[in-house]
């Protein structure tokens, strides 16, 4: 009798899990009702925001992270793509820690508006465990973006290259004429490697463990970094530390004094390119 039940429990236990996994990956035909930045929008069917999960925009606002270049058009572009979609299919995955929604938002052709975003070069992927469905899809539009010099990546080859002393002594908004949230290239010397993260005198260089998979990096490699003066492309933020902060968004770290990319650490594979 005491099996009978055990095992009637775990029938049920079960029908539970595959209920709840059904409900976070459900799906839902709606319209997009406001576009509060690149990767927020709110929709007809459902109360509070929802976050399109997989990718990161700038911010269009100062807050917790610096307003970002490319911000207003990341949110312009996500108006124009969901108003000429009409319908749109949000594929939920439950909430996060904040109440929103998250979700993969596709349109009426169904194709996925998250890597449709970051091929523009108007986001970069932000990719987490239990967030990962369409990774390859988003790392492969991420390498068009760069390939197509689109988005972020327009000035990667006339943007002038920065010492990062010059940008610490200038650690406001990019809109008044500083840094903060602009993306351009910066030199330093590398005089810590601790993980993924490169430390110079002003600044710090940042990549996410998460990314770092995402894109085949080795901890390891950039050891050989250490003392030798780079260069990388990324956005400009503010660390706790008071010096620079930079979010690499290149796919190479070039070392100075070496031929072009002869002696770059590869973020993604540069063969793809």
């Amino acid at each position: 009798m005491k099996k009978r039940a055990a095992l009637a429990m775990a029938s049920l236990l079960l029908i539970a899990l595959l209920l709840l996994q059904a409900c976070d990956r459900s799906r839902l035909v709606t319209t997009v009702t406001s576009v509060i930045d690149g990767d927020s929008v709110t929709v007809k069917a459902l109360n509070g925001t929802v976050r399109l999960i997989g990718i990161d925009a700038p911010e269009t606002r100062s807050g917790s992270k610096p307003a970002g270049q490319f911000a207003d058009e990341a949110k312009d572009y996500l108006e124009m793509i969901t108003r000429e979609s009409g319908k749109v299919t949000l594929e939920l995955h439950g909430k996060d820690t904040y109440g929103r929604h998250l979700a993969y938002l596709f349109d009426s052709e169904g194709t996925l508006i998250n890597s449709d975003i970051v091929r523009q070069g108007l986001a970069r992927p932000l990719t987490y465990e239990d967030t990962s469905h369409y990774s390859s899809e988003i790392r492969n539009a991420y390498r068009e973006a760069f390939r197509s010099r689109r988005g972020i990546f327009t000035f990667y080859d006339q943007s002038p290259v920065f010492d990062a002393s010059i940008v610490r002594g200038n650690l406001y908004s990019y809109q008044s004429g500083g840094f903060l949230g602009r993306v351009i290239w910066v030199e330093f010397e590398v005089t810590s490697v601790n993980g993924l993260t490169l430390v110079g005198d002003d600044i710090v260089v940042r990549i996410r463990s998460e990314e770092a998979s995402l894109f085949a990096l080795d901890q390891a490699d950039l050891q050989v970094l250490y003392r030798k003066r780079i260069r990388v492309y990324g956005e400009v933020w503010q660390d706790t530390s008071g010096k620079a902060l930079m979010l690499i968004r290149d796919p190479g770290i070039e070392i100075i004094g070496v031929a072009q990319l002869a002696k770059t650490l590869p973020l993604l594979p540069l063969g793809a390119f």
